[in-house]
């Protein structure tokens, strides 16, 4: 008798780990005004779902926005939380820049803009992004 194929593995994760995932949202604020997960990760690792996020971020005054397989670049769709005003701050001192790169000046078309299109390390949207996200940008030979 033969027992059955396995075809995913069952991945347990301790709270540490799912602290860890849920940090790219969770820390969305004044110097990381965009975060984001893909739908997968949330409903595989973390089970929960887009919908208790967004109420969760919701409660923090934080904006959210999920996107589908075919208005995003991640395979299983993509979930973002933003802070709005942080994020339109940052757009506004940068506006030179954000305009240069092509990029919307709304935080809520940016948001979308940056799901749906990736950027090369060496576009001058690359560096904009990146500080959204609050990561330095990458110095680029």
């Amino acid at each position: 008798m033969n027992a059955p194929v396995e075809t995913e593995r069952e991945i347990v994760l301790n709270d540490k780990m799912r602290s860890e995932i849920l940090h790219s949202l969770m820390a969305v604020g004044p110097s990381k005004p965009v975060g984001y997960l893909p739908i997968y990760t949330i409903k595989r690792f973390l089970k929960t779902t887009p919908k208790a996020l967004a109420a969760s971020a919701a409660r923090c005054g934080l904006a959210t926005a999920q996107f589908t397989t075919r208005t995003c670049r991640i395979k299983s769709g993509a979930f973002y939380v933003y802070d709005r005003v942080a994020l339109e701050s940052l757009l506004k001192e940068q506006a030179e820049a954000v305009q240069v790169a092509g990029l919307p000046s709304n935080a809520g078309a940016f948001v979308a803009h940056i799901a749906a299109v990736w950027y090369d390390t060496d576009h001058p949207a690359h560096g904009i992004i990146a500080t959204t996200f609050g990561e330095p940008p990458l110095e680029v030979d």
